[in-house]
């Protein structure tokens, strides 16, 4: 009999009995609850015909909804495909059809908005999900289209029958994960698209369960353990670092609907959270935020990931609050966590990824020879969690040789074998014929005080192929000394890198593309600019 390890490790922890296991809008739900809803879950899918295989949209705020469909869906075999909420439809009409899903669960203001929309490729069942006024997980599932498209308007709608009430258990937790193996399909995401197309990954049950595992043994977690998360649960960071990890190791989940600056540290405190997966945006607000009124004694570490953490930044935190930052990079195709540093008492590296943990990585040149310490080249990755192909988008195969993953990313392992990224190949500025990271810049830039954010980017240039041009958000305070602002940040940069990677301009903005993880964007900055310039 095919049985996924990780249906099995959920339920194993779930059936400990009525203790908490996550809290959502000033409520504690309860492992009793969660494992009776998503036996509830189980039998709608059961009752409109979803297989075993079959893609499931879930577009769901940060909530408790959220984490019993998405435990409901991976222990029923179905493959899930968290996308933003937020998504505008016609981007999400795109995502179920390149997905090919069967059914989606959205939010109530979503039913109408998916139902006018144009007809969808296989797409038979929209359920709106939500949690009521006495805390219980409801369904409302519209319309079976046998045909597989949308009708022309909202109108056409119609509720189809429920099946009745889950009963309290399952009567037989062997049968309820039986038929799922651990090369079966469990989550389908799309990439950020910082190179192009968004590219689609398609990850196993045992490749989920690898990175789970990776976490839970490098931050040491247990059932003692309270994990904060505010970080969008649609991304993979949230679902494997913050939800499985809490889930399966029988820990409790207090969850935000995203990040609040006034509430961290009284949420941390209230509910004696002992790790917070966050990116260095949190970081550097909380960093220059006002102090906790109290300590917050029970916080082992926050975790940074998704983009780099300036080190002036990790240094500032842990200084201010006394709580270690640990850096770490992931990638959604190798199900997040590839490298991460020790806790303490392990040697920390500010600037660095950590090592890796899990998974083989190497540095490699343009031939694929391994570089030797300190040199900067591609990484590429191999191991237990790391996908062998694309699903979608990658028709070329390119990033997959010999056995190894090249991610695009640069950067260099030290002689201890710590990673320090430096940035992406597409991203790389040439100036003739010199690269540039543009993460480099950003980095001194981010030094002076008065930035609030940069972003570093190379635009065209006639005589130098690509000129440095970096767009800053400056400090409130520093907005109305703008042509000394410019100099100062330009007198840093000569003062600290070589002369050819000094911006030849600076702008001054109010904000900078961001992916839904705080990582800048800088293919859609450079795309706005040029956009701009091609106008005018």
């Amino acid at each position: 009999m095919k049985v996924s390890k990780l249906s099995a490790l959920l339920y194993a922890r779930l059936r400990t009995g009525a203790s908490a296991v996550a809290h959502d809008s000033e409520h504690w739900f309860t492992r009793e609850q969660l494992l009776r809803d998503m036996k509830y879950v189980h039998d709608v899918l059961r009752t409109f015909g979803i297989a075993a295989g079959d893609r499931v949209v879930l577009a769901q705020i940060n909530s408790y909804a959220f984490v019993a469909l998405y435990s409901s869906l991976l222990t029923y075999g179905a493959v899930v495909v968290p996308v933003n909420p937020n998504m505008p439809t016609p981007e999400l009409t795109g995502v179920i059809k390149r997905s090919e899903a069967v059914m989606a669960f959205v939010g109530p203001e979503l039913v109408d908005a998916l139902g006018a929309t144009e007809p969808l490729h296989r797409l038979r069942t929209v359920a709106a999900a939500f949690v009521n006024a006495d805390k219980r997980l409801e369904l409302s599932v519209f319309a079976v289209w046998t045909d597989g498209l949308f009708p022309d308007s909202s109108d056409a709608y119609a509720a189809a029958a429920m099946p009745p009430t889950a009963s309290l258990a399952f009567e037989n937790v062997a049968d309820a994960i039986a038929g799922v193996a651990e090369s079966d399909p469990a989550v389908l995401l799309f990439t950020s698209g910082t190179t192009g197309t968004p590219k689609g990954v398609l990850l196993t049950h045992g490749q989920v369960l690898a990175t789970v595992r990776n976490v839970t043994n490098a931050h040491r977690l247990t059932a003692t353990d309270v994990s904060y998360c505010f970080l969008p649960m649609f991304h993979i960071n949230a679902q494997v670092v913050a939800l499985l990890s809490t889930l399966t190791t029988g820990g409790r989940l207090v969850i935000g609907q995203k990040f609040s600056a006034s509430r961290f540290w009284p949420t941390v405190i209230e509910h004696g959270v002992t790790w917070v997966s966050a990116v260095p945006t949190v970081i550097a607000i909380l960093v220059k935020a006002p102090d906790p009124s109290a300590a917050a004694a029970s916080l082992r570490f926050v975790r940074s990931a998704s983009a780099p953490l300036p080190a002036l930044q990790g240094r500032r935190f842990e200084a201010k609050f006394g709580v270690p930052v640990i850096e770490s990079y992931g990638l959604t195709e190798a199900a997040s966590q590839v490298c991460v540093n020790p806790l303490p008492p392990g040697k920390h590296k500010f600037g660095s990824a950590g090592v890796p943990y899990g998974v083989e990585l190497r540095v490699v040149d343009d031939a694929g020879s391994v570089l030797p310490d300190g040199d900067v080249g591609e990484i590429v990755i191999r191991g237990e969690s790391v996908i062998a192909a694309y699903a979608y988008g990658d028709e070329t195969g390119a990033s997959f040789r010999e056995g190894w993953f090249h991610t695009g990313d640069l950067g260099y392992l030290d002689e201890d074998g710590y990673l320090f990224i430096t940035g992406r190949s597409k991203e790389m500025i040439n100036r003739a014929g010199q690269k540039i990271s543009p993460r480099e810049v950003e980095e001194v830039i981010g030094r002076h005080a008065g930035v609030k954010a940069c972003a570093v980017i190379g635009l065209p240039d006639e005589l130098y192929g690509e000129r440095v041009v970096a767009y800053v958000v400056p400090e409130e305070s520093t907005r109305r000394q703008d042509a000394s602002f410019k100099e100062q940040l330009r007198t840093l940069c000569v003062a600290t890198v070589s002369a050819y990677k000094c911006p030849a301009e600076f702008h001054l903005v109010e904000e900078i593309p961001l992916g839904p993880t705080g990582k800048i964007q800088r293919h859609r900055l450079k795309e706005e600019i040029m956009a701009i310039g091609c106008a005018n």
